[in-house]
């Protein structure tokens, strides 16, 4: 199938759906649960963590950011806890079918497209969005919604599969981790800061790495003079897209205002994605780019709550404090094995 939008119709999306507000809910008053919590966020669906609170909107819906990540669009298969950051569109009963996967994932690439009207500073608010107008495909004068649905199933995909059930999920007793400062569990250090500008990619050797928010990484050609990073090292991004953290898999160069961070001990990838997770969650939380950006913390006050090692008898302290001041040593082994437990994990 072709996409034609010369015909396309335009519509006002509030025609379409119902717009909700989502709630307010702080991190202090966040219990851990099983309820997806949607926050203004451009991955994972945007899924911030999961809360023991109950849902406040229903499945089946679409959530948009009109704050933070402004624009970005999800398609919720079930019930969830949606921050105030986002709205979320319930499709009306008079477009005359039934809503589903398919016809919210065609919706949610149309919304996405309207991003560039949008940013921190000129929010997509209730009333914008309600009176927002989008193209798309028609029949008759309406929204051509079977057109859509076969698109979308037109298109060619595979369905990732795992072999790891939900029932091997290990606990996590956060309340009993301790705290750990970066620059103790890794060599922290300043990446490359190469412009963009100055880079060619004639005869390609390198990934290089800026602030991005995805892993959408350029590969450039060799700089002389500037030393890649090695693989398996680990960036954060000290501004713009503030905390995004990527382990990579080949040497690399950084842009500016991007951060590196190499392991003082041998560490699994899986590990490091425990890590990373929590680097990025802490920096949602503390640090704000154009504001309180990264680079006086990362490699003074930054921290990180981590599982420590314990035996039979408690607490196994290092006489050398190598990772901690106080001498807890990270169950790195722990970390490992929780995220092999993860479903998908496999698939790494």
């Amino acid at each position: 199938m072709n996409l034609n939008i010369e015909n396309w119709t335009s519509f006002r999306l509030g025609d379409i759906f119902d717009i909700k507000k989502g709630k307010r809910l702080t991190s202090e008053d966040q219990t851990i649960g099983n309820t997806p919590y949607i926050g203004a966020i451009d991955s994972n669906n945007g899924i911030a963590n999961y809360i023991g609170q109950s849902p406040t909107h229903n499945g089946n819906t679409i959530t948009l950011s009109y704050n933070g990540s402004v624009g970005e669009a999800f398609y919720q298969p079930n019930a969830f806890w949606a921050t105030d950051d986002v709205n979320v569109l319930y499709f009306k009963k008079e477009n005359g079918v039934e809503f589903n996967e398919h016809i919210a994932l065609f919706i949610c690439a149309v919304l996405k497209k309207e991003k560039y009207r949008y940013c921190y500073g000129r929010k997509w608010v209730l009333e914008s969005m309600n009176e927002t107008r989008i193209k798309l495909p028609t029949k008759n004068n309406v929204p051509d919604w079977e057109w859509m649905e076969t698109y979308i199933k037109s298109l060619h995909h595979k369905p990732i599969t795992t072999k790891i059930s939900n029932k091997n999920n290990v606990t996590l007793k956060s309340n009993e981790w301790k705290e750990f400062y970066l620059h103790k569990l890794f060599n922290a250090g300043m990446g490359n800061g190469i412009d963009a500008v100055l880079t060619t990619n004639d005869n390609p050797k390198y990934n290089y790495v800026s602030r991005k928010s995805d892993s959408d990484f350029d590969f450039v050609d060799e700089i002389e003079g500037e030393t890649p990073f090695p693989a398996g090292s680990m960036t954060l991004a000290l501004g713009g897209s503030l905390g995004s953290c990527f382990i990579h898999s080949k040497p690399f160069y950084t842009a500016q205002n991007v951060a590196v961070l190499q392991e003082k001990t041998p560490l699994s990838n899986h590990t490091k994605l425990f890590i990373a997770t929590l680097i990025r969650n802490e920096c949602k939380i503390k640090y704000q780019a154009f504001g309180r950006e990264l680079n006086a913390h990362f490699r003074k006050d930054f921290t990180i709550k981590l599982p420590i090692k314990r035996d039979a008898n408690g607490i196994i302290y290092d006489e050398t404090h190598e990772f901690s001041d106080d001498g807890y040593i990270p169950d790195w082994e722990w970390m490992d094995s929780y995220m092999k437990s993860l479903p998908y994990s496999d698939r790494i």
